[in-house]
């Protein structure tokens, strides 16, 4: 980092940058301006330009070679409150002051040349150089935020006449697409930027970017480039005009921009045209999508059509229904009754019928008591049925009463025990029984299902399970 990089003098400000020229092609310290500074360093004549009244001291030598900066000279005890100018700046610095020289080849080129009222405050604005003979003035900046309007029109009213040549740092001036506004401020007076980078204090190295900021096809702001060389490979004429190239800036300039805004205006109208085309494709999707409502629409109405018809004929075949068993409940009502009169015409008669079980309307088995002569469920019957007796018995009052006669018939009595341990013959209401596959295997019911529900299982032979074993049994001794 650079000491102090300026010094006041006889009422002017000297930059470092003061002492070096390029000759024959060759970056050197000027000898009598180095001689002229030190023999005002010596006298005391170097002071600190914060006005803390302190003396400087040169400190360069005979070459370039070391960093060259003025110090402060020893037993000064104040304050001094003098910025420190960075590296960046004073090497830009001492490549436009030879680049000025190297071209404009006059000795007049002061640095720093200040303007000290500013509007009555104490804001202090400066030319970075300027040439009388050549009327020529330029304003280097370093940070973007210095970069103000109201600097510019100051640097403009007290030009005198000069032109004046705008130089910025080159090191930030990517915008990402943002506006420009600190460059933007030189664009609009100078027409382009001049972006300027340094490799140290070497005036062959330093390289000058001549570029200016335009919205592009996407509204976003782009640095369009129109030269980048070799900062002596520019020149100034004598009209005070950057060249390149002996091509003016100026007209460099108006040919980059026709040449973009043909191509932005290019790609503007292929965008208008891609346009036209999307929202044609738009138009024919929306036609088919319109197209394709319409049939998903006449195939919903259809649907809804066959629904409707389906809930008809379903309503349809529903009532009918309903009527079937409405009118099957009024049969059934009917033989209820039907069923109902004759059981209430054989209770009544007190005659029972043996060529079928006796039941009332609710399919209840009915029993006549051979002894008290009551009607009654099977329910409440001991025992009933058996050979010749099928709608007769013996209730539970009967069979309780010791004083009822219980004697019949022995042959009677054997016809119903035969008649009991019949297979074939049903032991409740005297039908036959006949074999039966169920889902749970094979078994006897009667005929009179389902008037009679008895049911037996079918017992297997215990005398061919026990041969089964036997055999088994012998099979495995031997």
């Amino acid at each position: 980092m650079a000491q102090r990089t300026v010094a006041l003098c006889d009422g002017k400000f000297i930059g470092i940058e003061s002492i070096y020229t390029v000759i024959d092609g060759k970056q050197i310290n000027i000898p009598d301006k180095l001689e002229q500074l030190r023999a005002k360093s010596r006298n005391n004549e170097l002071f600190c330009p914060c006005g803390c009244g302190a003396n400087l001291v040169l400190v360069a030598g005979e070459r370039n070679l070391r960093e060259q900066h003025f110090r402060i000279k020893e037993g000064f005890d104040g304050i001094c409150q003098m910025p420190v100018e960075g590296i960046n700046s004073i090497d830009s610095k001492i490549a436009l002051k030879c680049w000025l020289e190297d071209k404009l080849h006059t000795d007049d080129i002061e640095s720093r040349v200040p303007i000290r009222t500013v509007s009555e405050s104490e804001r202090k604005y400066e030319f970075t150089f300027m040439s009388a003979k050549k009327k020529v003035a330029l304003s280097f900046c370093n940070e973007y935020r210095n970069l103000s309007d109201d600097k510019f029109t100051i640097l403009e009213q007290h030009s005198n006449g000069n032109s004046i040549i705008y130089v910025a740092s080159g090191d930030k001036s990517e915008t990402n697409g943002q506006y420009p506004e600190g460059l933007m401020k030189i664009q609009k007076r100078q027409g382009y930027c001049l972006l300027l980078n340094v490799d140290g204090a070497d005036y062959s190295k330093a390289e000058l970017t001549v570029v200016y900021y335009e919205k592009n096809a996407e509204g976003v702001w782009e640095k369009v480039n129109i030269a980048r060389d070799k900062l002596s490979e520019f020149d100034i004429s004598d009209s005070s005009q950057v060249m390149y190239h002996k091509h003016s800036l100026s007209d460099m300039l108006k040919e980059k921009q026709l040449e973009f805004n043909k191509h932005k205006q290019a790609i503007i109208y292929q965008r208008e045209l891609d346009k036209i085309h999307a929202e044609e494709a738009w138009r024919a999707d929306e036609e088919r999508r319109k197209q394709a409502r319409i049939k998903a629409e006449k195939d919903r109405k259809a649907e809804l059509e066959r629904r409707e018809k389906e809930r008809i004929e379903q309503e349809k075949i529903a009532a009918e229904k309903k009527e079937q068993a409405r009118m099957e409940q009024e049969r059934v009502e009917v033989e209820k009754r039907q069923k109902r009169q004759e059981f209430l015409k054989v209770i009544n008669s007190g005659d029972c019928p043996e060529d079928r079980v006796l039941t009332d309307e609710g399919g209840r088995r009915w029993v006549l008591c051979e002894f008290c002569g009551k009607f009654a469920p099977a329910s409440a019957f001991a025992s009933y049925g058996g050979f010749g007796k099928l709608n007769k018995g013996k209730c539970y009052e009967c069979s309780r009463n010791p004083n009822i006669n219980t004697e019949v018939n022995v042959s009677e009595e054997k016809a119903r025990q035969k008649q009991r341990y019949d297979p074939n013959i049903c032991p409740e209401c005297g039908g036959r029984l006949r074999l039966i596959q169920g889902p749970f295997g094979k078994f006897m019911g009667c005929e009179n299902y389902p008037t009679c529900k008895f049911n037996r299982r079918v017992r297997k032979n215990r005398n061919v399970r026990v041969r089964t074993v036997l055999i088994v049994l012998y099979r495995g001794k031997n």
